[in-house]
């Protein structure tokens, strides 16, 4: 029987592909570990390769210098694999009352703060001796509140204070779910995520909607 070459072409690049993919995560997640303990200026990436079981090679082949090591473990935390924030601010979004919206809205962030607070925390330690790490802080800065300013409009953009504008409404809001008001809150001052989203909530109800939102009204 004649072989498909063609097929075989594909399924070898195809696991080629998904070998690569392991490879990378794997370097990433001991980069994570490294950098949590010894921090960014403490961490080589000789130390990453030997911890993911590779060479150094591997590890700039994938990554290119310690520095797009870090921002991938910043972003693999913030959306890992396939995963849509807007996909979820989608669900929140059929929640029938402003108030219903925006606590679930907190809830969201707050989980996505409990998987990248430690990434923040590596990236705060970073910048007070790299300047790239300042930038991506910023960076990261930007990114957080346009998105949130995309989706405090779709879930309570009609039901704001008076006055209060979706813009200075989002700035609100990236202020409260911050990584460092999630990181004092948890793990300076031990709160349970719990706690942490009730009083997050609170402070954003009272802060964002209208009497009429908070009672339920559209």
């Amino acid at each position: 029987m004649k072989k498909d070459v063609k097929s075989t072409g594909r399924y070898h690049s195809t696991l080629r592909t998904a070998q690569a993919e392991l490879t990378k995560a794997r370097i990433l997640e001991a980069a994570r570990d490294l950098f949590a303990v010894r921090g960014f200026a403490g961490t080589t990436v000789t130390a990453v390769a030997e911890a993911a079981g590779v060479a150094p090679e591997t590890v700039y082949a994938s990554f290119r210098h310690k520095r797009a090591l870090l921002e991938g473990v910043v972003d693999n935390a913030i959306q890992p694999g396939a995963a849509s924030h807007d996909d979820a601010v989608a669900e929140i979004a059929a929640l029938g009352s402003p108030r219903d919206r925006l606590r679930d809205y907190v809830r969201f962030c707050c989980s996505v703060l409990a998987r990248t607070s430690p990434a923040h925390h590596i990236v705060r330690g970073a910048a007070d001796r790299e300047a790239f790490a300042t930038e991506l802080r910023a960076r990261l800065l930007a990114e957080r509140l346009a998105s949130q300013t995309r989706h405090l409009a779709l879930l309570v953009g009609g039901a704001l204070a008076s006055g209060l504008t979706v813009e200075a409404a989002a700035e609100r809001f990236c202020a409260l779910t911050s990584a460092e008001v999630y990181h004092l809150l948890t793990s300076e001052l031990g709160w349970s995520q719990d706690a942490c989203n009730a009083w997050l909530t609170e402070l954003a109800v009272a802060s964002l909607l209208s009497r009429e939102g908070i009672a339920g009204g559209a």
